[in-house]
């Protein structure tokens, strides 16, 4: 069964990794734009890659039993865009240069961008159960 999780902040998304970190089970982290006032995240990349990444964790169930996946809001648009100091792009486990990113949390396996976008992509990074960090 898949775990899902949403944080809606920096300080949500460390505290949360920290517990799930401590459960030793594998964690996925999808990072999108926090939405707007209609519910869309403000990054257009985001909400194309978003029902082909779900599509792909149903796809990928057998693969991802007991797996966390962690759905991460990075900030409004201009907290992104226009503030260096975006505390997911400092942080040096992260280092998020790219909307959406998904990461395979403690390892360097990430998809960014249009690679979201491909369902054979994101098969590969679901079904490499190896723990090769």
């Amino acid at each position: 069964m898949v775990h899902s999780h949403r944080t809606k902040n920096y300080d949500e998304f460390i505290a949360l990794m920290k517990t799930l970190e401590e459960s030793k089970q594998q964690t996925f982290v999808v990072f999108t734009g926090t939405p707007n006032e209609s519910g869309e995240s403000w990054c257009s990349d985001c909400v194309l890659a978003d029902p082909v990444i779900k599509k792909q964790i149903e796809h990928n169930e057998e693969h991802l039993k007991d797996t966390n996946i962690v759905y991460a809001q990075v900030g409004t648009r201009e907290e992104w865009k226009n503030i260096n100091d975006n505390p997911f792009k400092l942080d040096k486990k992260i280092r998020l240069q790219f909307l959406p990113t998904l990461l395979r949390w403690g390892t360097l396996h990430k998809l960014q961008v249009e690679e979201c976008l491909k369902p054979d992509l994101l098969n590969m990074i679901f079904e490499d159960t190896e723990d090769d960090s």
